[in-house]
């Protein structure tokens, strides 16, 4: 899957994830009031947006239903922890802002950037965290703009139309975060793996901490090929920029150039290198190279 085809997808999910919430809510009004009000109902917001951001490599990039199905289970969880804490502060930026515009836009950034960061759980990867917080402070200010926007076209409708509008601006808020998380990685990441040839072709991964390739479904690059080791290789970064680690356990080789890199082995990579990793080539590219 390419760069521009993952923010699609997944602003496209995330209008998804922000639909169910609005569902979710007006289901389940009084059971989320018996739960405590409003930090359940942030831990619903979280919940549905971040199992339905969570599941878009294991269900569209990668293709792996059970892989998609246990990073849906873990983004839900860590959207649900997250989303429950991100709306308590939403409410107190909501409210010492005296609401409208600025109110609605920091309260929103406030959920955001926990809903970008709750990846930390799924990850592990702190940097690569961070950046999606970025992105969701950045998608939560602008959904929540477009959202006060909706409300306030709309304040003198019916209590039905604005139902209707409230769900509406969850849906702008959800592909604004969907959208703007993924492509904050893209924007700080400092490389980037592309596969060039086998069933994933295609396929671009940023590498923000690192980046693994293997066989298993786990992996970020993840590489169906019977001649790929199960874990093979890792791409991280390194003092002066970025290296491929040929994992010990692997059990075999990478080409890097044509270079042969044992099981164990490192080098330092500088953009633009192909690597052969069974019958799957892979090239690496510096943000200075993408385009």
């Amino acid at each position: 899957m390419s760069r521009r085809l993952r923010i699609y997808y997944m602003a496209v999910l995330g209008a998804l994830g922000g639909l169910l919430s609005w569902w979710v809510i007006g289901a389940g009004e009084r059971w989320l009031e018996r739960l405590g009000g409003l930090p359940a109902v942030g831990a619903g917001l979280g919940l549905c947006m971040g199992a339905c951001l969570a599941v878009t490599d294991g269900a569209l990039a990668k293709r792996v239903a059970g892989r998609a199905l246990r990073d849906g289970l873990a983004g839900a969880l860590a959207g649900a922890l997250f989303g429950l804490a991100g709306l308590l502060l939403a409410e107190r930026g909501f409210l010492a802002l005296g609401g409208g515009f600025g109110g609605r836009a920091l309260a929103w950034m406030l959920l955001g950037g926990l809903i970008g960061a709750a990846d930390l759980l799924v990850s592990r990867r702190p940097r690569r965290a961070l950046y999606g917080a970025l992105g969701g402070m950045a998608g939560g200010a602008l959904g929540g703009l477009l959202y006060e926007a909706l409300t306030q076209l709309f304040r003198a409708q019916s209590d039905r139309v604005q139902l209707v509008v409230g769900g509406i601006g969850l849906m702008l808020l959800g592909a604004c975060l969907g959208a703007l998380i993924p492509l904050a990685r893209q924007i700080f990441a400092r490389g980037e793996l592309r596969v060039l040839t086998g069933e994933q072709a295609g396929l671009a991964v940023e590498v923000t901490d690192l980046a693994t390739l293997g066989r298993y479904d786990g992996c970020e690059v993840y590489l169906p090929d019977p001649g790929v080791a199960w874990r093979h290789a890792l791409v991280r970064r390194a003092e002066g920029g970025f290296a491929l680690d040929v994992l010990a356990d692997a059990g075999r080789a990478a080409r890097v150039d044509g270079r042969e890199i044992a099981p164990g082995q490192s080098l330092a990579l500088h953009g633009g290198e192909r690597i052969d990793l069974g019958e799957t080539v892979v090239t690496f590219v510096l943000c200075a190279n993408m385009s």
